[in-house]
């Protein structure tokens, strides 16, 4: 590819990309002097022209944010962003979406799982699934989906699980921490990075892929691993909340290690330890 735009390029996951990308023509929706608003068609219409799209940019959970915000930035931005595409010939493009399955009906979960977005965040990424989906069916737009499910590392923004218990470890503040048994999927992000520089390379008119490590921990479990690393204990109260509580959520991510012949190489301790140091 000779020009990759790279949207949400300022973002945990986006500047790592942009570094990893730095021996190609990269455009990115965001310099020192100003910041594309994907909501913009006019703006997003004056980028640079590409042959491909990394689809980052949107709005991440935040729990200050009105519903409204999530399908604003996420829905119009990936409508935009599509538009793009069909406007300036984009021949790939690479959509990051989120976990969509809501509450599973199984363990671990692969992609032909029922979709059920739990909250206007994942359905507004689903929704823009939706979008890339009839795009492609009506252009010569080659597509993939991904499904993170988890993604942490250095510089991820506060605010998160283990964000949250490394900022208590380092200030002794006390932490509530709902359904303790709760297991979750976690992929460290440079694994995430690899797959996706990997994709550039990948050929598919369209295809769906869960991404995740294929493992889960409780959060009793990484409490207790933070711990051990830092020979501290973690100031926490715990509560128990059954109308949120999900038992597990577990990737199967068979579909993408088959067809891209990838699968995560960092395992989630050494993950941990990388964030502690940083």
């Amino acid at each position: 590819m000779d020009k990759i735009l790279v949207t949400g390029s300022s973002g945990f996951i986006g500047k790592k990309i942009v570094k990893r990308l730095d021996k190609l023509k990269v455009i990115t929706d965001s310099n020192i002097s100003e910041r594309i608003d994907l909501q913009n068609k006019e703006q997003v219409m004056k980028l640079d022209s590409a042959d491909m799209v990394i689809h980052l940019g949107g709005k991440t959970p935040q729990n200050e944010l009105k519903w409204s915000e999530y399908f604003d930035n996420n829905v119009i931005g990936t409508l935009n962003i599509l538009e793009y595409c069909i406007q300036k010939k984009v021949k790939k493009m690479i959509y990051v979406s989120s976990y969509v399955y809501g509450n599973p009906k199984y363990c671990p979960i692969d992609e032909n799982h029922p979709i059920n977005p739990h909250n206007a965040y994942t359905e507004s990424k689903y929704l823009g699934e939706r979008l890339c989906e009839f795009y492609c069916n009506r252009s010569d737009l080659n597509l993939i989906i991904l499904r993170p499910f988890n993604i942490f590392g250095e510089s991820m923004r506060e605010g998160f699980l283990i964000t949250n218990l490394i900022n208590s470890v380092k200030t002794g503040k006390k932490l509530t921490i709902v359904n303790k048994n709760s297991k979750r999927d976690f992929l460290h992000v440079d694994d995430f990075v690899d797959l996706i520089v990997k994709l550039i390379d990948c050929d598919f008119k369209f295809e769906v892929f869960n991404v995740g490590a294929g493992r889960s921990y409780s959060f009793e479990d990484i409490i207790k691993k933070i711990e051990r690393m830092t020979s501290q204990k973690i100031n926490v109260d715990y509560e128990e909340n059954k109308e949120i509580f999900i038992d597990d959520i577990t990737s199967d991510i068979s579909k993408i290690k088959n067809k891209i012949k990838w699968q995560p190489r960092i395992k989630f301790d050494e993950g941990l330890e990388k964030m502690l140091k940083s």
